[in-house]
C-alpha cells in the first residue's frame, strides 16, 4: 500500500490537457495489433519467456497508456495529503480515497478554474460524504461561486451547495505563502489566458513544484525565464506544463501553454533536478507524445543528460 511513511509521494491521476482524452477504439485495435506483433517477434527469437518478460521488452508507447483523464495530482506524505487541481482525474482519487477510508480535512490547491482543472469535482465522492471539510486555496477571489456556476441545474442535476461536505475557500494574492499542516507553500502566477498559479511545496528539505498551464516562448523568453528563477530554483521535482511541440507552440501563441522541448530549456536553467511534462495535448495520441517525449530526451543531452527527465503517465506515483 502507498503512504506508509513520512516520505513525500506524488500520484497522477490526470495528466491530459483541455478536455478528456479516453482511447478511440480503432486505436485500441491498432494497439492491440502493435502489441501482438511485438510480442510475436520477442517470442520468435526466445521463445522461453515469460508473458511478464516479453511485456516487459516492449517499447513504452505499447507497455502502457499516457492516459485521458484531466489534471488531478496528489501529494502525500503519512497522514498529511494535498491536491492540486480538480480535473477528471478528481473521480478516480475520489473512490480511492474512499477505499482507504480518508475522510476530514481535504485541501485543494487550485491553479485556476478552466474547465479541464474542475470538471472532476461534481464526480469527487468525498465531495459528497458529510463530516469531510474540503478546503479550496487559491488566488482566485471569486473561486467559489466559479464551482457554483459549474454545477447550475442547466448544466449539473446536483448544485454545489447540495453536496453534503462542509467547504471552506480560502484566497491569496499571488505570490503569497501560507502552510498545510507540515508543507510550506508558495504561491507564483504564471502566464494563461484569464491566469493561473503555481505552487511550490517545501518539506524537510525537499522541493516540489506544480506549474501546469503556463507559457514560455517568444522573443522575450530568457527574460521570463529569469525572472521566474527565484520561485523555481533548484526545485527537486518540478511538474510542468509541456503540452506542445516547437511548432505548435509556434501557432498557437497566447494559448497558453509550453513545447516540451522549452520546458527542458526552463528546467536547465532553474537548476531544477527532475522534470515531469505533463498536460498533454488532447489531440496527439500516446505514440505522438512519446515522440515528443524523445525529442525532449535529444535535447536534454545538449545538456549533457543534467536532468532527470519524465514523461507524466496517469496512475505513475513520483517520490521525493
Amino acid at each position: 500500500m502507498l503512504y506508509e511513511d513520512d516520505s513525500v509521494q506524488i500520484k497522477l491521476w490526470g495528466v491530459r490537457g483541455s478536455l478528456p482524452s479516453p482511447l478511440d477504439p480503432r486505436d485500441y485495435r491498432s494497439r492491440v495489433h502493435d502489441v501482438l506483433k511485438s510480442a510475436s517477434s520477442i517470442w520468435k527469437k526466445e521463445p522461453d519467456l515469460s508473458v511478464e518478460d516479453v511485456y516487459s521488452r516492449l517499447s513504452p508507447p505499447l507497455a502502457g497508456l499516457v492516459g485521458g483523464d484531466t489534471t488531478c495530482v496528489e501529494v502525500r506524505s503519512g497522514d498529511e495529503q494535498l491536491i492540486f487541481d480538480m480535473g477528471t482525474g478528481a473521480r478516480r482519487l475520489g473512490y480511492d480515497m474512499m477505499a482507504r477510508g480518508q475522510k476530514g480535512d481535504l485541501h485543494v490547491l487550485m491553479t485556476h478554474t478552466h474547465w479541464d482543472h474542475i470538471q472532476g469535482w461534481p464526480f469527487f465522492a468525498p465531495g459528497f460524504i458529510p463530516g469531510n471539510h474540503v478546503h479550496f486555496h487559491s488566488c482566485i477571489p471569486d473561486c467559489e461561486e466559479r464551482f457554483s456556476r459549474q454545477q447550475q441545474f442547466e448544466f449539473f442535476p446536483i448544485s454545489f451547495q447540495d453536496m453534503m461536505s462542509d467547504k471552506t475557500f480560502h484566497t491569496y494574492e499571488q505570490g503569497d505563502a501560507f502552510k498545510v499542516g507540515s508543507f510550506d507553500i508558495q504561491t507564483e502566477s504564471l502566464i494563461h489566458p484569464g491566469g493561473s498559479t503555481s505552487y511550490r511545496v517545501d518539506r524537510d528539505g525537499k522541493t516540489f513544484i506544480f506549474a501546469t498551464d503556463t507559457e514560455f516562448y517568444g522573443p522575450e523568453l530568457e527574460d521570463l525565464i529569469e525572472e521566474k528563477k527565484s520561485f523555481f530554483k533548484d526545485a527537486d521535482l518540478l511538474i510542468m506544463d509541456a503540452q506542445y511541440s516547437l511548432k505548435e507552440s509556434e501557432q498557437k501563441i497566447g494559448w497558453g501553454h509550453t513545447a516540451m522541448v522549452i520546458a527542458v530549456d526552463c528546467a536547465i536553467e532553474w537548476g531544477v533536478k527532475r522534470l515531469a511534462l505533463t498536460h498533454h495535448e488532447p489531440a496527439h495520441d500516446d505514440f505522438t507524445t512519446y515522440k515528443l517525449f524523445e525529442e525532449a530526451l535529444e535535447h536534454n543531452k545538449q545538456y549533457g543528460d543534467k536532468l532527470d527527465l519524465i514523461l507524466a503517465r496517469q496512475g505513475d506515483v513520483l517520490e521525493l
